[in-house]
């Protein structure tokens, strides 16, 4: 397969660093929020149903404990896979291509790269510091997958 990227130079605007950073920031706000919406309306909803003297929402309902771990990823690789980027990404008009054919990544790619993300962030964020000093500004993450984050057009 031909790099459509690295054939025609200066072609792709590969998204830097700290607009990566905001874009995950806002990511993680509009996530939060909505997994407090979520989580405060079954709340509301089973609040009647807990014996007196429980301390907590979840003490006995592992449903809310789990739906807050799971949903994140979940809307995230969703996003990357129906979108080409997640909610904070799209607000900022960047999106994740395949680095060979400058198309939509794989669901395996999303799957990895998200993998790999958290890889690169148990790493010390080293992995994630990488885009600072790539030419491409790819991390860890995307390097392993094959995935650039550009600029839209």
């Amino acid at each position: 397969m031909r790099n459509v990227y690295a054939d025609t130079p200066g072609s792709a605007r590969y998204a830097g660093f700290w607009i990566r950073v905001f874009a995950n920031v806002l990511d993680a706000l509009l996530l939060g929020a909505v997994n407090t919406a979520v989580l405060l309306a079954v709340e509301a909803w089973d609040v009647h149903d807990l014996p007196s003297g429980v301390g907590s929402i979840s003490a006995g309902h592992p449903g809310p404990a789990i739906f807050a771990l799971l949903s994140p990823p979940i809307a995230i690789i969703g996003s990357w896979i129906a979108l080409g980027a997640s909610p904070g990404k799209l607000m900022l008009r960047l999106r994740i291509v395949d680095e060979p054919t400058g198309g939509r990544p794989t669901a395996w790619q999303c799957i990895g790269r998200f993998v790999m993300g958290v890889v690169a962030i148990v790493c010390v964020g080293i992995g994630y510091l990488w885009i600072v000093i790539d030419p491409r500004k790819q991390g860890w993450h995307d390097k392993l997958v094959r995935t650039l984050v550009v600029r839209g057009r």
